[in-house]
């Protein structure tokens, strides 16, 4: 199976799992700022719940992120592709 054929696999990247991967930011990482379970972090990315977050651990993920907070998409568990 060559490299392409296993992409085609993969769910597509959620729009939360590409802003911290553009971040550089491991999903261990971001769960520790966050202060949030390193499990709860994947089900956000990977089963495509929307993170349900305090006040200010949204302000510590857009200041992580480099991104404001009125500038994220109306939803973060959509895949990035969707919002391009």
């Amino acid at each position: 199976m060559t490299v392409d054929q296993k992409r085609q696999h993969l769910p597509p990247k959620s729009v939360l799992k590409a802003l911290r991967e553009n971040a550089g930011l491991s999903q261990e990482q971001l769960a520790v700022y966050l202060g949030i379970a390193v499990s709860t972090l994947r089900r956000w990315e990977n089963e495509g719940m929307e993170p349900s977050m305090t006040k200010k651990q949204w302000q510590t993920f857009c200041q992580l992120i480099g991104v404001p907070f009125d500038a994220l998409p109306q939803s973060l568990a959509t895949p990035a592709e969707a919002t391009a």
